[in-house]
């Protein structure tokens, strides 16, 4: 801590050591000032002179102490002076210069002591990096004040010098504490308020970008972006969603520092859970089920942000968060519903109908009660009598439902009427969580498979261009829900069996008769050729064995494919089958997706895939017939696999189907829509905000 020119002779130790003395307590009392400001946003520089070193009291001013080794007061005295900028005595402290960048901070282990570094940069130059020189004063040396010591006129810690007053320390203002305790936040507490990684990161950044200065909230409350968050928050139901998951605590108008860095970050992280639970859902949907498969657009947290801040005013912010919610035209359909019964709070629910046998219009069944009062139909005469009057009833509801109009009550018309029996609500909320499934980004053109409604519609620029019915997979062998690209088409194919049906179905039928297959025209294949199946010992099963099928009339895929190659190998096709096309309730595939009139589909799909090409019906049927081939789509566009049991039709009607495979109840129930609260967060509860 001593300059370069103390000397160690005995002649001058009583005078050396009284010095080291009184600069200790100086140095002492420089390093808290050097704190002080350094906490105030000031800087701090050593002071230097060449060869000579002055010391420096907690005011700014030199002690007018020589080092040891000085030829004279006036050498030692001029140029120290002129390096540390002197005052005269009476005269206010020019601010210190800054130190090195590199120099230690404030000892945080003894805030009344300076750190040993830091102390020893005020008392040396640094020879790496000479600080410029500073204008000399030229007054007289005699005019410093000789350097006191403690209890001789040196101020202790804390007290000013005879010089003039100390110059106290701005005061922290209330914008630079809130941004010292959102500081503290992120570096300590981002997980109390996401347990995203991706979330606490896109935090970090954003804050740290802004010097940690607020965006959601201002002095006196929220600001106008946060009161745009908390507006979007309240109304979080209008978008099927649960305002409870967005709550937030109230920001006093007095809120201090540290409450108004907390709201800050709690309105940030929330903005974040609002914006991913409005484009990708509430839960991760392939914990339903291996064939729930889709591909959700999870929002990037640091463009949400972005976003957010970027907005010029409150309403465009409100309108930001908005974007996130779905844009499919089915989507804003089922809001514009959701939003009518929820004006109307309409939750009527009704008894379910027992199955039973078929009711014909005149027959007499104890559970026609039930129907009048699902129905909405007042009774005549005998209360079980199927009459006129619940007949045209029934035969409005079968229309609406998408069943054939024939006023039987069916096993597929009690089970519409038990699913549409109860408050839509949660129905619609459910179907609206699925519209979040699927990619976010709304593509232009874009095939998409409804499997509880058994329809394929092409849809352009929000309009459909051709929509045709399809036979989907079994309950036991569903279709699965994904999202992947339309690809290419396949005439002629061969349909290589897949070693599920092999092993199911097949394999009984070759243990019973192994020419079962062969009158199918389904050949047996080991190492590339045909062989005798009767030659096969099936009862040790199909393992080294294929099954293909040839090209022709009675191939199961027909005479064409729709590709769009996915890991769970299904596809559209034509089939041999199609009578199954004429009833309601078309479930029998293994989980492809059979076609209606593929031809006519197949030349709106080229119109759009292969256009001004003129893929007519009449051209495509010459590719029928022979060896297989395929057309490949120069535009290639999504096609959808997806699951909605309520939508709306074209007279603008609320339309319920069967949940054929249980997923609209299992969506449900994950919401907690099924009487239960449950949170959708990988199961665990959600942060409450």
């Amino acid at each position: 801590m001593f300059g370069r020119g103390a000397t160690d002779t005995v002649e001058n130790r009583s005078a050396t050591a009284r010095g080291t003395a009184s600069r200790r307590v100086l140095a002492a009392s420089a390093g808290l000032l050097l704190a002080t400001v350094s906490s105030a946003g000031l800087s701090v520089q050593a002071q230097q002179a060449p060869d000579s070193i002055v010391a420096v009291d907690r005011a700014g001013q030199g002690t007018g102490e020589a080092p040891a080794g000085a030829t004279s007061s006036s050498e030692a005295l001029a140029p120290a002076a002129a390096a540390a900028s002197l005052v005269r005595p009476g005269e206010p402290a020019a601010p210190l210069p800054s130190i090195a960048t590199q120099a230690p901070h404030f000892d945080a282990a003894d805030p009344a002591r300076p750190s040993p570094a830091r102390s020893a940069a005020l008392a040396a130059p640094s020879p790496a990096e000479p600080l410029p020189e500073a204008p000399v004063d030229t007054g007289p040396a005699a005019a410093l004040p000789a350097a006191p010591s403690v209890g001789n006129g040196a101020p202790s810690v804390g007290e000013g010098t005879s010089g003039g007053p100390a110059p106290v320390a701005p005061a922290e203002t209330a914008e630079s504490a809130f941004s010292r305790q959102l500081a503290a936040l992120i570096t300590n507490s981002l997980p109390r308020f996401s347990t995203r990684p991706a979330d606490r990161e896109a935090l970090a950044a954003f804050y740290t970008a802004r010097a940690f200065q607020p965006a959601f909230t201002q002095e006196g409350g929220v600001s106008p972006l946060g009161q745009a968050a908390l507006d979007s928050f309240a109304a979080a139901a209008s978008e099927g969603l649960d305002p409870t998951d967005y709550a937030q605590p109230p920001l006093p108008a007095t809120a201090d520092a540290g409450q108004r860095a907390e709201a800050e970050m709690r309105l940030a992280a929330t903005a974040l859970l609002y914006a991913r639970h409005a484009q990708s859902g509430r839960f991760d949907p392939k914990k339903l089920s291996k064939d729930v498969d889709p591909n959700p657009t999870v929002p990037d947290s640091a463009d949400v942000l972005a976003r957010l801040a970027g907005a010029p005013d409150a309403a465009a912010a409100r309108a930001v968060l908005a974007s996130f919610a779905p844009q499919y035209p089915q989507y804003l359909l089922l809001k514009e519903q959701l939003a009518r019964l929820m004006a109307r709070e309409q939750a009527v629910s009704h008894a379910p109908i027992p199955p039973g046998p078929s009711v014909r219009p005149g027959e007499s069944d104890p559970r026609v009660p039930l129907l009048r009062a699902r129905l909405g139909v007042e009774p005549r005469g005998d209360g079980e009598v199927y009459d006129i009057a619940l007949v045209r009833a029934v035969e409005d509801f079968q229309r609406q439902a998408g069943l054939a109009a024939d006023g039987i009550v069916g096993r597929g018309t009690v089970a519409a009427l038990n699913d549409t029996g109860g408050d839509p609500v949660p129905d619609i909320i459910a179907n609206m969580e699925r519209w979040r499934w699927v990619p976010h980004e709304v593509a232009p053109t874009y095939v998409i498979v409804n499997i509880p409604e058994f329809m394929v519609r092409i849809i352009v620029d929000g309009g459909t261009v051709h929509e045709t019915r399809v036979v989907v997979g079994k309950p036991e062998s569903p279709t699965p829900i994904l999202d992947e690209t339309m690809q290419y088409v396949v005439f002629n194919p061969s349909w290589h069996v897949p070693p599920s049906i092999m092993r199911n179905e097949m394999l009984p039928k070759l243990q019973a008769d192994p020419y079962a297959l062969q009158r199918q025209g389904i050949d047996v294949v080991r190492n590339g050729r045909v062989i005798d199946p009767g030659m096969v010992d099936w009862r040790r099963g199909t393992q080294g064995y294929s099954f293909r099928q040839e090209p022709g009339e009675r191939n199961a895929l027909g005479r064409m494919k729709f590709m769009f190659p996915n890991k769970h190998s299904v596809y559209l096709h034509d089939t041999p089958s199609r009578a199954l096309f004429a009833r309601d309730r078309r479930a029998f595939s293994h989980g492809c997706v059979r076609v209606h009139e593929p031809m006519a589909f197949a030349e709106a799909l080229f119109a759009l895939g292969l256009p001004k090409e003129g893929w007519t019906e009449q051209r495509l049927s010459r590719l029928l017939g022979g060896n297989e081939r395929s057309l490949t789509l120069k535009n290639k566009f999504p096609i959808h696999l997806v699951y909605f049991t309520s939508f709306v039709d074209s007279a603008g009607q609320l339309v319920t189907r069967e949940d054929l495979y249980g997923i609209n109840a299992a969506t449900k129930a994950q919401l907690g829509l099924d009487g239960a609260r449950r949170f959708a967060e990988q199961g665990k509860p959600a942060l409450r905000r």
